[in-house]
């Protein structure tokens, strides 16, 4: 058994939605995982869409996966998601990565920025409901659920959907027992289910 960590990265960018990015920050950091906060453009500061403003530690480059989150769609701002969509910068950069990339996942509305870059065509995903009207023409079909594994794509639905993608990808990378004592030593219940391909619910908490 390897002690190397894996090391992950989440996407941010000005106008993100703070719970997409450190809901799955707080559950990923476990032993055995290393998560980055990553820029595309090398910005020494970055500013939420609620105004709190970070200082990202590196930018976006081959990893063990990477997560995109959301964050002003619905309301077509210029600092969030639509305008990342819109520039094109992000997506042309996951565009160019993916090739090498174990996987790439999403949170809320960064599933849209996937969508937008092409990333989901043909493919089951999820986002914020808001967005199914927006998702359906991009993707294969949109799957109502918390959480959505499509192999190499991961998508998770709104907000707190994040913390079960966190611990999905735990799971995944580590095993269900690792990702059992991540939740019980954030004294958080686990939440609903899995989508994975092929249409086979996957239980993550009990029933």
């Amino acid at each position: 058994m390897t002690t190397m960590s894996l090391r992950l990265q989440i996407v941010v960018f000005d106008g993100f939605d703070e719970i997409d990015v450190f809901g799955p920050y707080e559950m990923l950091s476990v032993p055995g995982i290393a998560v980055e906060l990553a820029t595309v453009g090398g910005s020494t500061t970055v500013r939420s869409m609620r105004g709190i403003v970070i200082e990202p530690e590196t930018t976006l480059d081959r990893c063990d996966g990477i997560i995109v989150p959301g964050g002003g769609w619905g309301n077509r701002a210029d600092a969030g998601a639509w305008g990342e969509a819109q520039r094109g910068d992000l997506a042309a950069r996951l565009i160019e990565l993916e090739p090498d990339m174990p996987w790439i996942a999403s949170v809320c509305s960064g599933g849209m920025l996937l969508a937008s870059a092409g990333l989901l065509a043909g493919r089951p995903a999820t986002t914020n409901r808001s967005c199914y009207d927006d998702l359906r023409p991009l993707v294969g079909e949109v799957i109502d659920e918390r959480v959505v594994d499509d192999g190499n794509r991961i998508t998770a639905g709104a907000l707190f959907c994040g913390a079960d993608l966190g611990l999905w990808i735990i799971e995944r990378e580590l095993g269900t027992a690792a990702a059992d004592r991540a939740a019980a030593g954030k004294a958080y219940q686990r939440q609903g289910r899995v989508w994975h391909s092929g249409n086979h619910p996957i239980v993550t908490r009990s029933e």
